[in-house]
């Protein structure tokens, strides 16, 4: 039983760690058009606090133009003030010198 807590306590713990980074207000959010060599169609935000996820960078991540609904949820938090929370996806960069990921995902808090 004891070890039993243990796992769950460090998995909580774990867990904890893992997205608590990933969540804040957007200080910053940038529209690159088509024509932009270095990450063309891709909305990019900042988050206070910034981004913690694997070999991502820690500054920016962006929304491809395809997922128009998280780009309006993105919008909206911004205009309202409000914290989101985001989970990248280290696989898909759109910056790949700088390792900038791609935002898989957004909650308004």
């Amino acid at each position: 039983m004891k070890i039993k807590i243990k796992i769950f306590l460090f998995l909580c713990l774990f867990t904890s760690q893992a997205f608590s980074a990933n969540d804040g207000v957007i200080t910053s959010i940038a529209f690159a058009g088509e024509n932009m060599s270095s990450h063309p169609d891709v909305v990019q935000i900042q988050i206070e606090g910034g981004y913690e996820f694997g070999e991502c960078s820690n500054v920016h991540a962006g929304i491809r133009k395809s997922d128009e609904h998280l780009i309006s949820a993105a919008l909206s938090a911004y205009a309202m003030g409000k914290p989101i929370k985001v989970w990248l996806n280290e696989s898909d960069s759109y910056f790949s010198s700088q390792k900038r990921c791609v935002i898989t995902m957004i909650t308004l808090s």
